[in-house]
C-alpha cells in the first residue's frame, strides 16, 4: 500500500501557488530560511503533499482528548523548486475565513516534513495499510505532529516534526493513548503557567 494524500480544489492550489509566486516577487533579495538567505524563483514552483492542518489547544491536551477528532482549519502544501522542498504554504478553509494565503514558511519544519514524508514507506505499518498524512500544531508547546490518519482502520500514528521539545523524541512512531500520555504534563504545566494569578495584585 502507498500512502494517499488528500485533494484539496484547485482554487486552494491556485491560491496557495499564486500567493507564494507574489511574496517571492516581493522579496528580490531571498527569503531568510533555516539555511540562510533562500534565493528562488517566483517561476518554476511547484506544490507537493497537501495535507490537512488540525490546530490543538492545551486544554484539549490536559483532557486527553482525542487528537482524531480535531478540526480541520486549512491546507498545508510544501513549496518545491528545483533542489527539492523550500518552502510550506497554508490557506485557511471554513466558514468565513478568506480565501487567501495565510502562512508562509521556510524554517526547519519544511525540512523535516519533507524528511518525514520520503521515509513514511519504512513504517511496517504504512507499508501494510493506507494512511493520509495530516498535520497537528501545538503552538504552546512549541510542537508540529504529522498524523498518519488510517483510512481504514483505527491504527493512527504519530511522529513528531524536528525540532521538537525535549519531552518528545521525533523520528519514533508514537500511537494517540501514548502520545496524549506524553503531552498531558507539558501541557497541565503550561496551562496553569497561563492562568491568571489569583492572588495577584491586580485583582
Amino acid at each position: 500500500m502507498a500512502v494517499e494524500y488528500a485533494s484539496p480544489s484547485r482554487d486552494v492550489q491556485r491560491i496557495a501557488l499564486e500567493g507564494f509566486q507574489q511574496i517571492v516577487r516581493f522579496a528580490p533579495h531571498g527569503m531568510a530560511g533555516a539555511e540562510g538567505t533562500l534565493i528562488m524563483p517566483a517561476t518554476d514552483l511547484t506544490l507537493s503533499a497537501p495535507h490537512w492542518v488540525h490546530p490543538v489547544g492545551l486544554d484539549h491536551l490536559v483532557a486527553r482528548q482525542p487528537l482524531t477528532e480535531l478540526a480541520v482549519t486549512g491546507w498545508r502544501f510544501l513549496v518545491l523548486a528545483e533542489g527539492g522542498a523550500v518552502a510550506s504554504a497554508e490557506v485557511p478553509v471554513g466558514a468565513g475565513k478568506p480565501s487567501v494565503l495565510e502562512q508562509v514558511n521556510v524554517g526547519p519544519y519544511v525540512q523535516s516534513t519533507a524528511l518525514a514524508l520520503q521515509t513514511l514507506d519504512e513504517i511496517p505499518e504504512v507499508r501494510s495499510g493506507r494512511y493520509e498524512p495530516h498535520i497537528v500544531k501545538i503552538s504552546e508547546l512549541s510542537t508540529i505532529l504529522l498524523w498518519l490518519c488510517q483510512l481504514d482502520g483505527d491504527d493512527h500514528l504519530f511522529t513528531a516534526l524536528s525540532p521538537a521539545p525535549a519531552f518528545l523524541e521525533t523520528g519514533r512512531i508514537y500511537r494517540e493513548d501514548e502520545l496524549l500520555g506524553v503531552l498531558e504534563g507539558p501541557a497541565r504545566r503550561a496551562f496553569d503557567e497561563s492562568l491568571p494569578d489569583a492572588y495577584g495584585s491586580g485583582s
